[in-house]
């Protein structure tokens, strides 16, 4: 029987892979690497978020303040994608870089913990393993729909 991952081991494993892909693009000099991991970090934060628009929000939703934190986690993930993408345009080679790097880096960490607190933490406490396994598959899905094998 093959091993299918919870929901939220799954996407924490995603957020694990953005961060590292931020972690090897300020690793190196390259420009080229550098071009080609901000592509990857652009198209893995999609690919995340797509995730979680089809598999958790959903059920964020039914829970007190669902809307709320739904609209919270978005801004926070939406910010992070809007600066990996100026990371992307940006010259490696200029300070401007640097300093999109570092916003990423806090966001993606801010957007995480939101997530942990407010989302994955109460939907652990009410969702059965079974259906985080459920949810799983179906966020795996997303998170693999335009991989290129590349990353």
């Amino acid at each position: 029987m093959t091993h299918r991952p919870d929901v939220l081991e799954l996407l924490a494993d995603a957020h694990a892979e953005v961060e590292r892909l931020v972690v090897a693009y300020e690793a190196t000099g390259d420009p080229e690497r550098r071009a080609a991991l901000a592509e990857q970090l652009v198209a893995a934060l999609e690919r995340c978020a797509r995730a979680e628009d089809q598999t958790l929000y959903p059920l964020v939703r039914k829970l007190p303040d669902g809307e709320c934190r739904v609209a919270a986690a978005r801004q926070r993930w939406s910010a992070a994608a809007a600066t990996a993408r100026e990371l992307r345009d940006a010259d490696p080679d200029r300070p401007a870089a640097g300093h999109r790097l570092d916003t990423l880096l806090d966001r993606l960490h801010e957007h995480a913990a939101y997530e942990e607190d407010e989302i994955h933490s109460p939907l652990r406490a009410r969702l059965r393993r079974r259906e985080r396994r459920r949810l799983g598959a179906a966020a795996a899905s997303r998170l693999l729909e335009g991989r290129s094998g590349a990353e």
